[in-house]
């Protein structure tokens, strides 16, 4: 099943999304390890929430962005599951095939920016709640 023209990804603008998501997410681990104190002195439970805060603030600006400004790559998604297999939590999203490995690639990108958002914002709710009220 090809795509027409009319129905083709903007592929610079999926770029400039990318490269913005990627410069967010390096400048919120830098100022992350900043304002925790860790170019001081590193520990490591620090490094870790930064680096959290880091997949958190590069997958929103990618899956946002592509969602919003370039819809089109949510056509591919069939179904999204949370799978439970003993300890751990998978989020398995399903998705159709394009004919066209290039919006292949870029489906493949989009769908990691949304495990990656909600694979990483479940941890720092949980974090958040031990903070406010332990």
């Amino acid at each position: 099943m090809g795509t027409t023209e009319s129905e083709q990804p903007n592929y610079a603008r999926l770029r400039r999304i990318q490269h913005t998501a990627v410069i967010v997410g390096v400048l919120t681990l830098g100022l992350s390890l900043y304002l925790m104190g860790q170019f001081s002195k590193p520990e490591l439970v620090p490094i870790i929430i930064a680096v959290a805060f880091t997949g958190v603030g590069f997958s929103a600006v990618f899956y946002f962005g592509c969602l919003f400004f370039e819809g089109s790559l949510q056509k591919y998604i069939v179904d999204d599951d949370t799978v439970i297999k003993g300890q751990t939590v998978e989020m398995v999203t399903t998705t159709q095939a394009s004919g066209d490995d290039t919006i292949d690639e870029w489906v493949g990108r989009y769908v990691f920016a949304r495990n990656l958002f909600g694979m990483s914002v479940i941890p720092l709710l949980l974090l958040g709640g031990l903070f406010l009220f332990s």
